[in-house]
């Protein structure tokens, strides 16, 4: 009798290279390998093949791996095949992980090329030896990699990406590079185009404008304002933002080589490297160019880390320029540190309340320092603020009217009677829409049973009639096979809907509960809450609030609540119970809170 095996071959192609050994290939040699070892007359092979094309085997986020990886643990397979090791992966802790895996589950494992069997222990101990070489090998060659590329760097050279603002770059010659050949584990030497940076003279206006108007301005805020009012943009024609204002200035690509930038990073332990082609003398005539500033995730790495040389290009702010822009940016952290530690900055409503004529956020904004200890803030429009109106020009509001009184509002509100109430224990026991599909598909059901019996009925009277009408019959019994799948998709597609229904209503049902809760226990004690606490209730309970001057726009959670029912948010007996906000009854399609006072800055041409 023949031995069964199911049997899994897996290839891969990395997708850095276009030499290697192809997919194709690798199937076959692991075809003919089962051939041999397990000929027909002895064995029953069931083989699945599973091939990722274009992927590394740095990790194994790979489809077709993950694919095997599932059906393994659903039935594991007897044998896994595979070229070589560094198909599966060159990773030594996946490779590990997955011997374990497939040890647990009497997986054995073959590498064609290195001969390895998992079957017998010496094969299992040679072939872990060999996965960790395979990993040495692929790191000394991206370190000897990492090392051409920072010597390259150091030459001053431009190695490609985006070029910053002010300057384009422009092919100088070509050049011999090592790069690492995945598939083959070697280091190849291939030719490769080189740039040097060039003078975008349009540009380097904007940016020489950008460092003497930071020294002037002194602050990142009033160098943004300056830009905005004046109506000079980026590159792509967008507003200049202060992050990447600060990447501008903190960049010494426009920095000349001179002798005070050469003693601002000898000071911070920061060498400058430079070819002996003239621009060892550090005379303003180049340019100094940074490498290896950020990770691979984008982050930027601290000073030490950076490789800075002298470039190939011409430098257009002085040293003594570019090192006092970064003194004042050093001085200025401090203050933004302390800024950013206002306790004033967080409030109730912050992250909240945006402003109603442009959308942005509102921000609380302190304006001035109670007698009795307290302090008066208002929420200002974030764009108003960082464009000192030219963006936006909508009136504050006043936030210690607007935090204070809310709470008296959803207390009236939220009474145990209510609608909105109503409305959410409707939506935490109802059932009826679950009763409406059960009821249809008992009704499908039915019909469904009768088809059938009509179609066995069919069925019986062609073994008694004549043959001349046997056509009339396959007619009928077409159209009453026709009509049982179209019940059968009505049934699946109802099962299917109280399937999703059945999760939706629960997890309606447990936030509509949980929120009925919040009301039932905590406006009592809502004051004893911290800040986070407040704010996340009325996150729960509110799905937007817009706010400007004098008029607040909350829009509440529950949006199942009918426009007549909201009309309770205007009742003239909420007017009586609160002296400073009111609802106008004037204003039934939106929740709108109106401040009799006004919420206006009593200077609102300010720019607080």
């Amino acid at each position: 009798m023949k031995k069964k095996l199911r049997i899994a071959i897996y290839s891969r192609k990395s997708k850095y290279s276009e030499k290697g050994d192809s997919i194709g290939n690798q199937i076959e040699l692991a075809k003919e390998y089962i051939k041999k070892n397990y000929p027909e007359n002895e064995y029953e092979i069931q083989t699945t093949i599973f091939e990722d094309e274009g992927f590394s085997g740095g990790n194994i986020e790979r489809p077709k791996f993950k694919q095997f990886l599932e059906q393994e643990k659903e039935e594991p397979f007897d044998i896994l095949i595979s070229y070589r090791l560094d198909r599966i992966s060159r990773n030594i802790a996946d490779f590990s992980s997955l011997m374990n895996e497939l040890n647990k589950l009497n997986t054995s494992f073959i590498s064609i090329k290195e001969q390895f069997d998992t079957t017998t222990p010496m094969g299992r101990a040679m072939m872990y030896i060999a996965s960790v070489f395979a990993q040495l090998e692929r790191e000394v060659i991206a370190e000897r990699i990492r090392d051409n590329m920072l010597e390259l760097a150091k030459t001053g050279r431009w190695l490609g990406g985006d070029t910053p603002l002010g300057f384009d770059s422009e092919k100088v010659e070509i050049m011999q590079i090592t790069e690492e050949n995945t598939s083959s584990n070697t280091v190849e030497k291939k030719n490769k185009k080189a740039y040097k940076l060039k003078i975008n003279e349009e540009e380097k206006q904007k940016v020489q404008l950008i460092f003497r108007k930071y020294l002037e301005c002194k602050s990142l805020a009033g160098l943004e304002y300056y830009l905005l009012k004046n109506k000079i943009y980026t590159r792509k024609g967008k507003e200049f933002r202060k992050y990447s204002l600060k990447n501008i200035l903190t960049n010494p690509v426009y920095s000349q080589n001179d002798h005070v930038i050469l003693q601002y990073f000898k000071n911070r332990g920061q060498n400058i490297y430079a070819e002996q082609d003239g621009r060892q003398k550090f005379d303003g005539k180049y340019g100094i160019i940074a490498y290896n500033k950020t990770d691979n995730n984008k982050k930027d790495r601290p000073l030490k880390d950076w490789i800075i040389a002298v470039g190939l290009h011409k430098g257009y702010v002085t040293g003594k320029e570019w090192v006092q822009v970064q003194e004042l940016l050093e001085k200025n952290k401090d203050k933004s540190y302390r800024a950013s530690a206002n306790p004033t900055n967080e409030t109730i409503f912050s992250g909240i309340l945006r402003c109603k004529k442009c959308g942005n956020k509102m921000i609380p904004k302190s304006n001035r320092k109670n007698k009795d200890g307290t302090t008066t803030y208002y929420y200002v429009c974030r764009e108003k603020d960082r464009t000192r109106r030219i963006n936006c020009n909508s009136h504050n509001v006043k936030g210690n009217e607007l935090d204070n009184n809310f709470i008296k509002i959803l207390k009236d509100i939220f009474v145990p009677n209510s609608a909105v109430c109503q409305e959410l224990k409707n939506m935490a026991f109802n059932s009826n829409q679950k009763e409406d599909i059960t009821a249809e598909m008992e009704t499908l059901k039915k019909e469904y049973e009768k088809n059938e019996k009509e179609i066995k009925d069919l069925a019986e009277k062609v073994k008694y009639i004549d043959i001349s009408v046997i056509s009339i019959i396959n007619q009928e019994l077409i159209k009453a096979q026709n009509k049982k799948e179209e019940l059968k998709n009505k049934i699946d597609v109802l099962e299917h809907s109280k399937s999703e229904n059945k999760k939706m209503n629960t997890k309606l049902s447990k936030g509509s509960k949980y929120i009925l809760n919040i009301i039932d226990n905590c406006f009592d004690i809502f004051e004893t809450f911290d800040l986070k606490s407040k704010k996340d209730i009325l996150n729960l309970l509110i799905e937007s609030a817009y706010g400007e001057g004098d008029t607040i726009e909350i829009n509440l959670l529950n949006t199942k609540i009918a426009e007549n029912q909201k009309k309770m948010l205007c009742s003239q007996s909420f007017v009586n119970s609160c002296n400073i906000l009111n609802l106008g009854t004037q204003k039934t399609s939106h929740n709108v809170l109106s401040s009799e006072k006004g919420s206006r800055c009593c200077n609102d041409s300010c720019d607080c």
